[in-house]
């Protein structure tokens, strides 16, 4: 395996992943050139051009998802497995994307262009997963490129749509975002417990164990004390119903320890990112009136085409 970057100059660097890092900031700018990329030369061009740049990024997602194992080194010969499907968030986006942009629904259109790019964004942004480690390894690198190639084409695709003008928002729709959320970590569940017992790794006694072990965005649970996110923890265990709650021999009820404050919160923020992406249909359902655009212009004429009654030459008064 150590092989593979044999032909790579850089690879007997060492590079430990933070912030601010070199290989970190070069990441970040690569995402930002690939969507200003996109942005700018097609931003004119006619809609199925642009439904088309966004159709073909999705599709090369979903393609590097579903043979991952047979695109990058370090997964040759693991075979198609969990990973391969809608196990996490991210994957639930990549994966079913198309159907909502190119879809009918206008809520789940706004939904990945809401969410998908938060996700691929805040993955490309904090990326702790390999904080303080060095990605010159081959293992190491191979994963490190797969995980910024699919996080910034979910980044890419989810928000060019809406800097195009092709995804419009409507900020009364930020309510069934909260709704939408909790859809589609049922459906990370559902699958995560199908693929399992259809791939022959879980039984009735281990099951309970292997989606602990896979717990994508906390749905069985929080994650361990070691989570960066464990003040955040506090504050949903806080405002969660008891009964839904784990500790002292009791599990925590899968989704629900948490359905609350998530609703809530993505209600929320999807609201205010509605309205401040809706503002003049805001200002009308509030009756708040917009600020003008341009002053008020007063021609005067000059003064030998006034009257003296102060009217012009065609009897009007000015």
């Amino acid at each position: 395996m150590d092989s593979v970057l044999s032909y790579i100059p850089i690879a007997e660097a060492q590079e430990m992943i933070s912030l601010f890092s070199p290989v970190y900031l070069l990441t970040l700018l690569a995402a930002a050139g690939l969507v200003l990329g996109l942005y700018f030369p097609l931003r004119k061009k006619p809609q199925w051009v642009k439904k088309l740049a966004v159709g073909i990024l999705m599709g090369v997602n979903i393609f590097q998802h579903l043979f991952k194992h047979m695109l990058y080194p370090h997964l040759w010969g693991t075979g198609f497995g969990l990973d391969n499907t809608l196990y996490n968030v991210c994957a639930f986006l990549i994966m079913l994307s198309p159907l909502f942009f190119f879809g009918s629904s206008k809520t789940w259109r706004q939904f990945i262009g809401y969410v998908g790019s938060i996700a691929g964004g805040l993955a490309l942004i904090v990326p702790f997963w390999f904080f303080g480690k060095n990605i010159f390894t081959a293992k190491l690198f191979s994963e490190y490129f797969r995980f910024w190639f699919c996080h910034a084409l979910l980044l890419t695709s989810s928000i060019l749509p809406p800097l195009w003008g092709m995804t419009e928002f409507d900020y009364r729709d930020g309510w069934k975002f909260g709704f939408c959320f909790l859809a589609m970590l049922c459906t990370l569940l559902l699958n995560n417990i199908v693929v399992l017992i259809a791939t022959g790794r879980a039984t009735s006694e281990n099951l309970y164990t292997l989606l602990l072990q896979n717990n994508p965005i906390g749905i069985m649970g929080p994650p361990n004390n070691n989570s960066p996110f464990l003040v955040l923890i506090r504050c949903v265990e806080a405002l969660s119903p008891p009964i839904f709650l784990g500790g002292g021999g009791k599990l925590y009820t899968p989704i629900l320890w948490y359905a609350f404050p998530i609703y809530f919160a993505i209600t929320i923020l999807g609201t205010a990112f509605g309205i401040a992406l809706d503002r003049k249909r805001f200002c009308a359902d509030m009756r708040i009136p917009e600020r003008a655009h341009a002053a008020k212009v007063t021609v005067r004429r000059p003064a030998y085409l006034l009257r003296g009654d102060g009217s012009d030459l065609s009897g009007r008064t000015v």
